[in-house]
């Protein structure tokens, strides 16, 4: 029986973003659990290939300018062909790694098939237990007019360039996604609740502290009540942090989350 089989013709599309925005209901329906938006805009920031079989549109991928794969998403007619179109995938566009989490079957899949070495690198939780501390009080919402500062206070708290900063900092305000926790006038720390777009009933929280405030346990307090908020609003709330970020984990654990899912980093051996 062997001669009879056929040798298929797979390759890549074009960059064009329009294939990989067709394919984002199918994508978003397939995963077990929300995706990190953090990661997912990563992926949206790439460059798209779609991934084709005989010519006909089997799927899309994304890599960025690190030459990580970020989101590699077949349809579920063409998934006998998924290990065969990966490796085209990183032969192809000179993938150096693959970014695949644990809440995407299909590129997981995928990847642990040409995998060489496995590990974890961030965190995904989702409140589960009862919080170990209050929410805070007094919280804002920040407006407009607190723009400069906010910028000021992330440089100096992440050391992330501001040209990063402005504009997404800017994005948040005109959506009223972030909140205020001050002592006088000053800002101890930032809460962001950001509703996720591309997943309707969910809620992306986040926090940042100053940097001479961190160890009294305002981060822990401010996602207490981001969960309130986000719960006040139908939303469910999720957060994530890299898994070496130890401080980091045992904040967010003290507000009531744990670690649901995984996303890992994962070398290719083809």
């Amino acid at each position: 029986m062997t001669g009879l089989v056929k040798s298929l013709s797979l390759s890549l599309g074009a960059d064009s973003s329009a294939v990989y925005t067709a394919h984002r209901e199918p994508y978003v329906a397939q995963l077990v659990a929300p995706m990190d938006d953090m990661w997912a805009a990563f992926s949206d920031g790439g460059a798209h290939h779609a991934l084709l079989v005989e010519g006909e549109e089997a799927g899309s991928c994304s890599v960025d300018a690190e030459a990580r794969l970020l989101r590699f998403f077949v349809l579920p007619a063409f998934l006998q062909h998924s290990e065969a179109l990966l490796r085209l995938t990183i032969r192809e566009l000179g993938v150096d790694h693959m970014m695949a989490s644990t809440v995407d079957p299909t590129f997981l899949s995928s990847a642990l098939d040409v995998a060489s070495k496995v590990e974890s690198h961030t965190l995904m939780f989702a409140p589960t237990v009862e919080a170990q501390v209050p929410g805070l009080e007094g919280l804002t919402v920040a407006e407009m007019g607190d723009h400069g500062r906010i910028v000021d206070f992330q440089v100096a708290a992440l050391g992330a360039p501001r040209e990063f900063l402005d504009p997404y900092s800017r994005g948040r305000l005109e959506s009223r996604e972030l909140i205020l926790f001050e002592e006088g006038s000053r800002i101890v720390c930032v809460g962001e609740l950001r509703p996720d777009v591309q997943q309707p009933g969910v809620a992306q929280v986040g926090v940042i502290v100053h940097q001479e405030e961190r160890g009294r346990g305002v981060a822990s307090q401010m996602l207490s009540s981001l969960v309130q908020r986000s719960r006040a609003d139908g939303l469910r709330p999720y957060c994530s942090t890299e898994k070496e970020n130890v401080g980091a984990r045992r904040a967010i654990e003290r507000a009531g989350f744990r670690a649901h899912h995984r996303i890992l980093r994962i070398e290719h051996g083809s």
